[in-house]
This record gives structure tokens, sequence and C-alpha cells, in this order.
């Protein structure tokens, strides 16, 4: 509200000041207002002068006004592989205030999802960042849903009355399957065996599965980029192991062997190097 001053003069030539008022200025509706100010001697009567000027009043914004989602929930598409650390989205409240009474914090209120998820606010942008804390899986779990909660960092306490001045919404994050490698049940395998075995002689077996949902096939193959002899062979279907060749401990004691695993159907390859004696 604000108090303006309209000079007037009364029969005895002094001048009194008449207040008026306007009600419910908000500076988020109009920024200024322009008052015209009149004065008149004679006290208005007729052949009286009049002069009238223009004050010009500049609205200071106050923090009045909560931080407001657009809407009462999001939704955010993140593939499985994304990294930890690395923002995979972001999310925005608005505020009709301006400058400090603008600046807010996110942060996520349920604590499953704060376990794998983090949220840190851009306050040039008023934006909060969402990032990873731990990898996704989604194998394990393909929606993740984030209670988000957005509120002023400045609350003025005059305006206590008008509600918290705070707002949340709900961000359901869509985990993404990812064509991964097949993983192999070991790191690295040793296998042994006598010099001079038969050809054909089973060496040992490697094992390794599709982590997919859709458990695709496996085949095996052994890795010889440099077109070396072969002392080995592999079950392409059944990843067995077998000699090619009549070993012979005194020339070669170790041969160490790279099999490659591939899903069927597709290009994508993992690798492990055995180690045999």
């Amino acid at each position: 509200m604000a108090n303006l001053g309209f000079p007037e003069v009364d029969e005895s030539q002094t001048f009194r000041v008449t207040k008026g008022a306007i009600s419910n200025m908000d500076r988020e509706s109009s920024v200024q207002y322009a008052v015209v100010i009149q004065a008149k001697d004679m006290a208005g009567s007729v052949g009286g002068l009049s002069g009238s000027t223009t004050v010009n009043v500049n609205l200071t914004d106050v923090n009045d006004n909560p931080p407001k989602f657009l809407q009462r929930s999001y939704q955010l598409y993140v593939p499985e592989l994304a990294p930890v650390g690395k923002a995979v989205g972001r999310i925005r409240a608005s505020d009709q205030d301006e400058g400090q009474n603008a600046e807010m914090t996110y942060r996520i209120t349920n604590a499953d999802a704060a376990a794998i998820f983090t949220i840190t606010t851009d306050a040039e942008r008023r934006e909060g960042i969402v990032s990873l804390k731990q990898p996704l899986n989604y194998e394990k779990r393909k929606v993740h849903t984030l209670n988000i909660e957005g509120s002023n960092t400045h609350p003025d306490a005059r305006f206590s009355h008008l509600g918290p001045f705070k707002d949340s919404t709900t961000l359901r994050v869509i985990v993404g399957d990812v064509d991964e490698p097949p993983v192999f049940s070991m790191d690295y395998y040793i296998m042994d065996m006598y010099e001079n075995s038969a050809v054909g002689t089973q060496v040992g077996t490697v094992t390794a599965v599709d982590p997919d949902s859709t458990n695709s096939a496996i085949r095996y193959f052994i890795e010889n980029e440099e077109e070396r002899p072969l002392y080995f062979n592999i079950g392409v279907n059944s990843g067995i192991i077998r000699t090619s060749q009549v070993l012979d401990r005194e020339e070669t004691a170790w041969h160490n062997i790279t099999v490659m695993a591939a899903e069927v159907g597709s290009s994508c390859f993992s690798e492990k190097a055995l180690t045999h004696s």
C-alpha cells in the first residue's frame, strides 16, 4: 500500500494534505505506477489556478512468491551405462520474484532415490542438476522415482503467512537398456594338462553369459590377430578348449590364450586372457 499526498488550498490560502491510498500493489503485476498530482488555489473555486506533476513510483521486489514447478511430475530417460558423477538431466522451478528473492536450492527427499542420485543447484540458471551416485542396471531396476523439492534460499518472515516457500514434484527416471558385452564367470582361468597328450585332449571350459534381459546365446573364439600357430581350439557354442597340437613342456611351459565371447546376432565382444600350463 502506498500513501500519496494531494496538496489543496483552503479558504485561508494555507496548504493542507489530503492522503489517498492505493492498495494491493504487486510488483509482479506492475513494476511502476504513474501518479498525477494536482495543486489548486482558491480551494478549487471558479477562476482559480492549478498545476500538476507526475510522480513515477517504482516498486522494490520482496520475497512474497514461493517457487513453483510447472508440472506435478516429469520423466527422464537415462541409459544404464551413464557414467557415475556426470549430469543426466536438469529440472527447474519458476519463481516470480527476482534477484536474491528468487534464489532456491533443490534436494531429493526420498532416501532410496537419494542413495543412487544426487541433485545440485545451478545458481545462475536456477536449475537442479541431477547426477548419478551409483551405476544403473536395467536388469535389476527399470524405473526410479525421485521426489524433488525446490525451496527459497532467503525466505522473508514478513510473508510467512502466504504459505511455505517451497514446492515439490516427482521425477521418474526410465532406465534404458544397453546391449552389454558377455561376462565371463571368472576374471582369468588357469588350466593344467600333461605334455604329449593326444591332439583333441580337453583342457578345460570357459563360460560367459549375456548380462542383458534377453539372455542371448554366446559364441566363443580364440583371438589370433598375429596369425601365430595355434595349439588350441575352442567349441564355438560350448566354450570347451582342446589341444590342436601335441605340446612339449620343455619347448614351451606356458601358453597364454585370449578367448573372445560374443552374443549370437551381435557384434558386441567380451574378452579374457587365459593362462594354460
